[in-house]
């Protein structure tokens, strides 16, 4: 945890400059794997600022109904589907926090995500490259094949639920499970054929396993493009979540390109804060 961010954060959000967020729109915030103090100071924050938690049916009722919040409102997401999330079940619970979670399905199968492999302390001397971020910038194909070369190589513990798991948390009342491709890929550097499989099978997959009909996806890293949702359209998902920071207009929000604000796993308190309220990124603006 870096004390200047939490400086940073904590002088924003006491800031009497700082507008709070609009209440006539949905507060949108999505994790990836926070600890259980995180997240509980995250949702308690929320429960005594007045607001209600709605679920993705909700939300897509709004959007479609272009219906304005009557109080205030929050949408909780989270990426990927760690093993780690069944630990915030009790919280979840406690403040009855509906919550969406974007699962992609290779992890589940395999047991973990392409960046534990990319982030493993030896994989470059197998990938020849130096970190996670230089992963993102191949090429698909090329990607793939470092990847399988790393999986060779490297033994790793288990980072994602497992499939029992998976069955098991889709029956939760507080839960709804979305797609999130099924190799979690950087979808802008992949052609049609490439995204089509991951749109559909991602989808038909968790249709499978969960016999449900999955309408829900959040891009993977956030990266996407036209084409991305043109098939997104095509393989009939009803919402599509990014990671571009903003509250929801449910009035004029394009369904496949909802806003969502995101909170920092290892960051503070007060940097989260001020980040889930939309004052960091005033300040500093992601890339």
């Amino acid at each position: 945890m870096s004390i200047l961010k939490e400086i940073i954060g904590a002088a924003l959000m006491g800031a009497r400059m700082v507008s709070p967020p609009d209440d006539d729109k949905v507060l949108s915030i999505y994790f990836h794997n926070p600890s259980v103090l995180l997240f509980k100071q995250m949702i308690s924050w929320l429960h005594k600022k007045g607001y209600h938690f709605i679920s993705i049916q909700e939300l897509e009722e709004m959007i479609n109904q272009k219906q304005l919040p009557a109080n205030r409102l929050a949408f909780i997401s989270f990426d990927d589907g760690n093993k780690e999330f069944l630990d915030l079940l009790p919280v979840i619970e406690e403040y009855k926090v509906p919550v969406t979670v974007f699962v992609p399905i290779n992890p589940v199968l395999e047991g973990n995500y392409w960046w534990d492999y990319a982030g493993a302390p030896s994989q470059s001397n197998f990938s020849g490259l130096p970190t996670v971020e230089s992963f993102k910038a191949l090429p698909a194909p090329e990607f793939d094949l470092k990847l399988d070369v790393l999986k060779e190589h490297i033994r790793l513990e288990r980072t994602c639920m497992t499939l029992t798991q998976l069955k098991e948390l889709a029956k939760h009342p507080f839960i709804t499970i979305g797609a999130h491709t099924v190799s979690h890929p950087i979808l802008k550097n992949c052609d049609e054929a490439r995204q089509q499989n991951e749109l559909a099978e991602g989808k038909a997959k968790l249709d499978e396993w969960l016999m449900q009909n999955t309408t829900s996806l959040a891009y993977p890293n956030g990266d996407y493009n036209q084409l991305t949702i043109q098939l997104a359209e095509k393989n009939k998902y009803r919402l599509g979540f990014t990671t571009k920071p903003g509250q929801i207009d449910v009035a004029q929000v394009k369904r496949l390109e909802i806003p969502r604000y995101s909170v920092n796993d290892e960051g503070g308190y007060y940097e989260n804060l001020a980040k889930i309220n939309g004052y960091w990124q005033r300040i500093f603006p992601p890339n």
